[in-house]
């Protein structure tokens, strides 16, 4: 991804197949990149009896966003922290699959789907104080 995190916090809202990364600048969200499931390569096939297809897409597509979070941390500009909105399930894929230090950088998860909210609207659903997200 070619944005520049550095010192800021990446928002990323999430359901089974989708997700959208964004900021928040000068009181507006700005979604800076997203992906989707179907990008995810691999087979139907999962193997594991009584657990659908569809529940081990959501399972690989919120390991595939922890691990995108997980990533951040590695590069040259490293974000401040992250909000995560997902639906319930997913939000737990997600955040176990968090590593440590991605676990600590996490400021706030919220159980709701999101993912089909105007950008325009996406700010008031996260409570951002003021001043943003105290980080340290």
């Amino acid at each position: 991804m070619p944005n520049s995190f550095d010192g800021q916090v990446i928002y990323i809202v999430a359901d089974g197949g989708k997700a959208r990364v964004l900021q928040h600048k000068d009181g507006h969200m700005h979604e800076v990149s997203h992906f989707a499931a179907a990008e995810i390569a691999g087979s139907s096939d999962n193997g594991r009896g009584d657990f659908s297809v569809a529940d081990h897409h959501k399972e690989e597509f919120g390991k595939r966003v922890a691990t995108w979070m997980n990533d951040q941390l590695h590069g040259s500009s490293k974000p401040d922290g992250f909000v995560l909105a997902a639906p319930a399930k997913v939000l737990h894929v997600i955040r176990e699959h968090l590593a440590k230090p991605t676990q600590a950088k996490l400021i706030k998860s919220i159980d709701k789907d999101l993912i089909n909210i105007p950008v325009a609207d996406l700010a008031s659903h996260f409570d951002i104080p003021e001043t943003g997200w105290k980080t340290a």
